[in-house]
């Protein structure tokens, strides 16, 4: 039964990542979007005449503040577009909720992890940044990044269900991932600057927890109306 399951949700997980790489929407909308903002941001603040706390904490917010905005504008598409394609149905009669859940939700982490990838390397070359605790940056972000894409996952399913899925969803959102972005910001912070990020990071452990938990728990009321 376990590989059954798993066997579903990891078909889930492929199917969505040969579409995407088949349109490249997703992809696309999130890496232009990351460059542009840093390399933006970069030119307009700069390195020089500011120390590198003052920096530190720019990039900082600036870093969560673009993750934000990417999965508001690219990632909404992880159920439309199987509303749009009519393809929902038929994935509904193959595969159970909590393997579907799984499936998009490793879709959502892989794509949040890759820009994660390209844009926190990019932040501290342009603004020149020296990371005093690396291991606690790949735990903010790793910790940050499952939040956001477990939130996401479950707001991309309610909005799916119904029009104006961007608007819909960035309403939806910004209760729900303030508190993330607040805790993630904090620990990033922590990371550039050397700072204590223990408790920080536990709360976003435990913010991670329980968005995965809900989202397993509401997803099949939620993918079966």
């Amino acid at each position: 039964m376990s590989s059954t399951w798993l066997a579903e949700a990891l078909a889930v997980f492929g199917k969505d990542w040969r579409s995407e790489m088949r349109a490249r929407h997703s992809v696309a909308t999130l890496v232009l979007f990351a460059l542009t903002t840093l390399i933006i941001a970069s030119l307009a603040l700069g390195p020089i005449g500011a120390s590198p706390g003052e920096r530190s904490e720019v990039v900082a917010a600036l870093l969560w503040i673009l993750l934000l905005f990417a999965a508001a504008a690219g990632l909404p598409r992880a159920f439309v577009h199987e509303e749009e394609s009519r393809t929902a149905a038929a994935l509904r009669l193959a595969a159970r909720p909590s393997a579907v859940f799984a499936g998009k939700l490793l879709w959502v982490i892989s794509l949040l992890a890759a820009l994660e990838a390209i844009a926190t390397p990019l932040a501290v070359a342009l603004f020149d940044l020296e990371v005093a605790s690396p291991a606690v940056l790949l735990a903010a972000l790793a910790a940050g990044g499952l939040g956001l894409a477990a939130a996401t996952t479950v707001l991309a399913a309610i909005v799916a269900q119904g029009r104006g899925a961007t608007t819909l969803f960035a309403a939806l959102a910004f209760p729900l991932l303030v508190p993330l972005a607040v805790l993630a910001v904090a620990a990033t912070r922590s990371a550039l600057l050397g700072g204590e990020a223990g408790p920080v990071l536990v709360q976003l452990l435990l913010y991670d927890g329980s968005i995965v938990v809900a989202g397993f728990l509401l997803f099949p009321v939620i993918w079966n109306p």
